[in-house]
């Protein structure tokens, strides 16, 4: 007599179950994403949105991109007396201040990083905007390269780099 073994039945309750998971794995594949590959659009296409962000806010929805332009930068607010200078020059040579400022101002307007360079030395601060996705006040930016100025902003901290949001100039 050949012994039959017991054969083993899937249980009622897992089939709805992985129902239930498929269904919302597949429902997430519509919800989260890029849906219109605005992230693969090239940078200049980009750029040109940066001066109409209505426009910018409602691709971002339409794609189901989360778009953060606007927002105040979060932070420890300070007052800091120093100098505003491109990156590239002042890391590669540790060239600045006044005989530095055109080509500072050059550099940032190609869209180069800038840095906080405070007066009393220690840490240099990246520079950013108070708010996402726009310019540095253009007073700030006319004083690119120029000791003593003193900036109104905000202290970040992220991993282990610290950066000042610039909000404004103070007279």
């Amino acid at each position: 007599m050949q012994a039959t073994l017991p054969r083993r039945h899937r249980s009622k309750k897992s089939a709805p179950a992985l129902l239930v998971t498929i269904a919302t794995l597949g429902l997430c594949a519509f919800q989260f994403g890029d849906r219109n590959e605005l992230n693969k659009m090239p940078f200049t296409q980009v750029q040109r949105l940066a001066s109409d962000l209505p426009k910018a806010r409602r691709m971002a929805k339409q794609g189901n991109i989360d778009l953060l332009v606007g927002q105040a930068e979060p932070g420890e607010a300070v007052r800091v007396r120093g100098e505003v200078t491109d990156a590239n020059c002042y890391m590669g040579s540790h060239v600045h201040a006044y005989d530095h400022a055109f080509c500072a101002k050059l550099c940032a307007a190609a869209g180069g990083p800038v840095v906080f360079i405070p007066d009393q030395g220690g840490e240099i601060y990246l520079v950013l905007n108070e708010r996402n996705g726009t310019r540095l006040p253009h007073n700030v930016l006319d004083r690119i390269g120029v000791p003593g100025i003193v900036l109104k902003g905000k202290v970040i901290e992220a991993d282990s780099l610290r950066a000042l949001a610039v909000e404004d100039l103070v007279p």
